[in-house]
Order: C-alpha cells, then sequence, then structure tokens
C-alpha cells in the first residue's frame, strides 16, 4: 500500500461521518446538514490537487452571456482570475477544471428526486459554452480534431446511497428518450459509494479506455457508459479520482498531477461493464 492510498483510507472515514444518519435533535438543521457534506466533498478533492487549484463551495458559473444554477463544489484551474466584488466572488467558465453535485442518496429514480435534481444541475454546466485554451497538434483518432464536448465543463455527481448501477442507468437513458436531457448534458461521473462508479462519455470511441478496447472488442461504442460495481469504498474512491484527475484542464498544463501515478499503482477490483449508450437511447 502505498502513501495515496492510505490517504484515501484516511479520508474515507470523515466521509463516513459525514454521511451517517443525521442526529434526531438536528434533522430539521438541513442547510448546515447539506453544507457539511458538501464541505467533506470538496476538502476531499482538495487534498488530491496541487495548491494552485482552488476548490469553492456552492456558487454560480458565468460565461459571457450564460450562468449555471447554483453548484454544490467548483473546481477552479489555476488560469482562473481573484475575481471579488465586496458581494460574491465571481467563477469564470473559461477558469473553471471541474463542477461536482454533492447528493448524499441518489436511490430514488423519480421526477422529484434529488438524483433528477442533480442531473438538471449539471445540465446547467453542460449548457455553458466557454472558450478554452487548447493546442491542436494532432486530432483525436477518428477525428479531424479534439470533439467540441471537450470544451464543455466536466461534471459530477457525487453519491453516499444509490440503487443499483444499471437502474441509475436506465433512469438517464429514460431522461434521453423523453428529450429532458441531450446526449451532451449527462454527467462525466456519478459517484455511488455504496455500488461503484458511473463513466459516461458521448465521444467514447474517441478516449483512451475506447482505443485501448479496440483490439479486444469487435467494435467500440461510439457513445457509452462504463459502470464499475464494487463495495470497496476505498476502491471507488481510487477509480474516482482516477478519472477526475484526467479530466481536460481549460487551459494548457506545464505539469502534471503528481499523484496520477500512485493512483495507477494500485490494484482494484471491479465487475465492469460496457454499456453502448446510442442503443439504450432509442431503447423502448
Amino acid at each position: 500500500m502505498n502513501a495515496v492510498h492510505g490517504s484515501i483510507i484516511e479520508n474515507l472515514k470523515q466521509i463516513e461521518i459525514i454521511y451517517e444518519e443525521t442526529i434526531d435533535a438536528f434533522k430539521k438543521d438541513r442547510t448546515n446538514t447539506g453544507d457539511s457534506k458538501e464541505v467533506t466533498v470538496s476538502q476531499f478533492i482538495a487534498s488530491y490537487l496541487s495548491n494552485d487549484y482552488q476548490v469553492k463551495s456552492t456558487s454560480k458559473i458565468y460565461s459571457r452571456t450564460q450562468e449555471t444554477n447554483n453548484i454544490d463544489c467548483v473546481v477552479l484551474s489555476p488560469n482562473h482570475p481573484r475575481l471579488i466584488t465586496p458581494k460574491r466572488e465571481v467563477i469564470l467558465a473559461e477558469g473553471v477544471f471541474a463542477a461536482i453535485e454533492v447528493k448524499p442518496d441518489i436511490s430514488t429514480l423519480t421526477e422529484k428526486s434529488e438524483f433528477q435534481r442533480g442531473l438538471n444541475q449539471i445540465k446547467s454546466v453542460k449548457n455553458i459554452i466557454r472558450d478554452v485554451d487548447r493546442l491542436e497538434l494532432t486530432g483525436f483518432p477518428g477525428e479531424e480534431t479534439t470533439p467540441k464536448y471537450y470544451d464543455k465543463i466536466p461534471s459530477v455527481i457525487f453519491s453516499s446511497k444509490s440503487t443499483e448501477l444499471r437502474k441509475t442507468v436506465d433512469y438517464i437513458c429514460e431522461n434521453v428518450r423523453e428529450r429532458k436531457l441531450d446526449h451532451e448534458e449527462i454527467p462525466d461521473l456519478i459517484v455511488c459509494l455504496d455500488k461503484g462508479l458511473i463513466f459516461y462519455s458521448p465521444v467514447f470511441s474517441s478516449t483512451d479506455i475506447g482505443q485501448n478496447l479496440k483490439s479486444k472488442l469487435p467494435s467500440i461504442p461510439k457513445k457509452a457508459f462504463v459502470t464499475y460495481a464494487s463495495s470497496e469504498k476505498p476502491m471507488i474512491l481510487i477509480m474516482f479520482l482516477r478519472y477526475f484527475l484526467n479530466f481536460p484542464s481549460p487551459h494548457m498544463l506545464l505539469t502534471d498531477f503528481v499523484v496520477k501515478k500512485y493512483l495507477t499503482d494500485i490494484e482494484t477490483n471491479f465487475v465492469v461493464k460496457l454499456l453502448d449508450a446510442d442503443k439504450m437511447f432509442i431503447k423502448k
């Protein structure tokens, strides 16, 4: 076990404490209870970023002509300015590394559920149009240039309690079929601490994962969900960080995250399933 692996296990204890059932005397104090969960997730993420990244809680993200809903946790890249007024701190889309919605319980899959609220929050993030500073040396495999989807802000739903991963994916696809969501408005990651993790990409065949699977599978779906099922919370957090720290940056980086190599060294054991999103979007 390396030091990064050990730190994840120790940090998990804090996350588990904050996600415990609220004491009866404070169950009506939903604001502070919810805020404490958001702060804890923010602190966990900040632990694995370099000091030039900032993590902000409950913020709107602004572009030149748009704004998002209030987002629980926003990670700022080093290029983000200190844009502070006497009344607020302004978050600009071009300097956002990622957006995270913290939803303790996403086990209910209905129109008025917390999961649906989370999907709607992420939708507001994915709809933001921004200019990113990316040097185009070569195109992605099969693409002349990097897909425009990579200009969007990477987004996550982070939860403690969920239903089966496949049911969660099916519900998302139902939203797409009913045109409540577009295929580019789906969260990139959904963390379910009790079940595993869901990764989604509308340009899956162009990703490193998709390319690595080309030699193993007869065909690779253009859009895909990948589910990682596990009951081991440290493993789920490790996989989350592996994906999170590989999100495309809104500006050119001179150095990479130090902890990525440590995360790669850790052995993980998941039940992994690849789901063709295009087929699921049209399934009746």
